[in-house]
């Protein structure tokens, strides 16, 4: 059901006209025990979805802060195939926590998947309790090979937009995305500060009007109640990922001090979610 579960969650949210916040986690940043905690406690926090980052090694698209998580996951020795034990180990449980519905996007790079292979990699995803992915290096243009592996094995397939993408583009990628559109609140790479002024706001209704029925996605520099707030106006999910890896990097020194620590923020950010 992984597809659906992501699609389903979303849709009712939607239907609800309930907005969300997305967090975004990279699997391995401290060792996958670390993340599994905190995937729990982003759950207990009352996230929409989560989107986890596999670790790699040239992530263009990532700023600073991601892009050393990234490097503090490799140096850990994180593999694909402890990603998904540790997956299976979320949606499964254990004797001290009950398994998860949480619906979770995987973000890659194409070399991560090629490696293994689409096909195969879309399917043990899948049968790992993933529910989508993104691949931050993959345009539109080139996706059917990505989109048709991800459908073979009931993985969504998720797109990005970003201002500079003209309207015939945003029809494009809304149609062959699942889940969620993933509109990129502004130029450059991850981490730097969001202002969502008027100009960004025209690009989000522009997307917000290629979505229709399927909900729209912000990201990119969102920290805060106020940028929630505002990137809400018109998407139906706040993705924040640098500074809640950055809040986790530098909580305490347990597992657990970092689990409360990404609770805490994800309740904060949840009070922009209100008028």
């Amino acid at each position: 059901m992984s597809a659906s579960r992501l699609v389903a969650r979303l849709a009712a949210d939607k239907l609800a006209r309930r907005r969300g916040i997305a967090p975004f986690l990279t699997a391995g940043d401290g060792g996958l025990a670390r993340t599994l905690a905190c995937l729990r406690a982003l759950d207990r926090a009352g996230a929409a979805c989560v989107e986890l980052g596999l670790p790699f090694s040239d992530p263009i698209a990532d700023g600073p802060v991601l892009q050393a998580a990234a490097d503090r996951a490799l140096a850990a020795g994180t593999t694909f195939a402890d990603v998904l034990a540790m997956l299976r180990t979320f949606r499964a449980g254990d004797s001290a926590h009950a398994g998860s519905t949480l619906p979770i996007a995987i973000m890659s790079y194409m070399n991560s998947l090629l490696v293994r292979g689409l096909e195969r990699s879309a399917r043990e995803l899948c049968a790992s309790g993933a529910d989508a992915w993104l691949v931050a290096d993959v345009p539109i243009e080139e996706s059917a090979e990505l989109s048709a592996a991800g459908a073979s094995a009931d993985l969504a397939t998720i797109h990005f937009v970003s201002p500079t993408t003209d309207d015939e583009r945003l029809a494009l990628a809304a149609q062959r995305s699942q889940g969620f559109l993933y509109a990129i609140g502004r130029f450059g790479v991850t981490g730097a500060s969001t202002d969502l002024d008027s100009s960004a706001q025209a690009f989000l209704a522009r997307a917000r009007a290629a979505c229709g029925d399927l909900p729209l996605a912000v990201g990119f520099g969102i920290d805060s109640p106020d940028k929630v707030r505002a990137a809400v106006r018109h998407a139906d999910l706040a993705i924040v990922g640098s500074a809640l890896v950055e809040r986790v990097h530098r909580a305490g020194p347990m597992d657990s001090d970092r689990a409360a620590a990404a609770e805490r923020f994800v309740h904060e950010l949840r009070s922009g979610l209100t008028p």
